[in-house]
């Protein structure tokens, strides 16, 4: 049957349906994401890009602002000095140039270390759950694998136990009624009745280990879709909750950066001045209105600051959210892969199936011409058995014509 099933010309439409279906098994089971790995590589990149753009447009930004800022407060502690006569120590041009390059510097560092060193922790984290979500993939999809073939060879070994069970129980009848059609002596009516009986009793046999057969195949599609979707959820759901502590980790260093470059840079929130200028030498009103002015102008940067902050932030959590459904879209796809495989599956069979019944119509037809009345297409025949194979070939490839 084999062999002439090939020959059908719907073999190659058949051909076509396992191949499609073997590439979908193969996307399905394997670790890949359902994504081409360039193309998810290069939008987790863009987003990247992104990230960091925004990033260096709130620094940028920050750091315009302090600059500014520094400059209002120094002139103004440039005025306050001036009006009180300078005082004692350095003139105000001077303490307004330190504390502006000192605060400049300053500034700069820290922001760059902080900047790096959450850019550096942000891919580490992204990695690690990268890395993690294809691990839990494989050992899920190899254990779906090793339960299906458990269960396969099961069913096999049922089969083959239910075969040999009925060969031994009709084994004596078969001898029996072979032993009878030996014999030369034997009239034609009571030989053929004696094929009848054994042509019935090799399809009693066939028709109990088909519907098996039957049974078995649509056990194993159940349990395959079972096997799927209980991968496919767990894998959802771990996925879901490796993304929820990923994100929860880089929000709170990036909560946590403002914080603390706050506090290398002396300031409450998000930076600010440097601080007050050194007054020690100061008389006691003009040093009190010079903190006062520096007091002010701290609060004011730290206001306009946070704003930029929270611009920055919201701009964060629209990327991180668009890069958590980016690693969504391998779990959707393998969803759409699995029921199109179902469908695939279905498919052939009754492609199959149809192309068995009109191959059997067929050989019934031929083996009718030359006389035989018993026809068994997947067991060896006895020694005296003809072979319609290449008789059945010729008709079968005539019906391409």
């Amino acid at each position: 049957m084999d062999d002439l099933v090939k020959r059908h010309p719907l073999y190659a439409q058949l051909s076509r349906l396992d191949d499609d279906m073997e590439a979908l098994q193969l996307r399905s089971v394997g670790p890949s994401p359902a994504l081409a790995p360039a193309d998810l590589r290069r939008q987790q990149l863009a987003l990247q890009k992104e990230l960091e753009a925004a990033s260096d447009r709130a620094n940028a930004a920050l750091k315009a602002k302090q600059q500014e800022y520094a400059k209002r407060e120094n002139d103004a502690i440039r005025e306050a000095l001036a009006s009180a006569g300078g005082g004692a120590g350095p003139g105000g041009a001077a303490i307004g140039a330190g504390i502006d390059a000192q605060m400049q510097r300053q500034a700069r560092d820290v922001a760059r270390k902080a900047q790096a060193n959450l850019d550096a922790y942000r891919k580490q984290v992204v990695a690690q759950d990268e890395s993690a979500l294809r691990a839990v993939q494989a050992s899920l999809n190899e254990r779906a694998a090793r339960s299906y073939r458990t269960k396969l060879e099961q069913l096999q070994k049922k089969e083959a136990d239910e075969a040999l069970r009925l060969a031994n129980e009709n084994s004596g009848e078969r001898l029996s009624l072979r032993t009878k059609l030996s014999n030369l002596v034997l009239d034609e009516t009571q030989r053929d009745d004696a094929r009848k009986q054994l042509e019935a009793l090799d399809r009693k046999e066939n028709d109990a280990l088909a519907a098996m057969k039957n049974r078995d195949v649509a056990t194993l599609n159940a349990y395959q879709n079972q096997l799927r979707a209980e991968t496919g959820a767990e894998i959802n759901r771990q996925a879901s909750a490796m993304r929820a502590r990923t994100l929860a980790k880089i929000n709170k260093r990036e909560r946590d950066t403002p914080t603390e470059l706050a506090t290398k840079l002396g300031l409450p929130v998000g930076g600010g001045t440097n601080g007050a200028p050194r007054t020690a030498q100061l008389p006691s009103d003009v040093r009190t209105k010079l903190e006062a002015l520096h007091e002010k102008y701290k609060q004011d940067f730290t206001k306009d600051a946070k704003a930029t902050i929270d611009d920055f932030q919201k701009t964060r959590a629209q990327l991180t959210n668009r890069f958590a459904k980016l690693q969504g879209v391998d779990n959707a796809s393998l969803i759409a892969a699995q029921t199109q495989l179902t469908v695939l599956q279905k498919q052939r069979s009754q492609l199959y199936e149809q192309m068995v019944a009109q191959i059997g119509r067929e050989v019934k037809l031929i083996a009718a011409r030359r006389g035989i009345n018993v026809v068994v297409s997947d067991v060896a025949g006895p020694s005296n058995a003809v072979d319609l194979t290449a008789d059945a070939e010729k008709d079968i490839e005539s019906l391409h014509e």
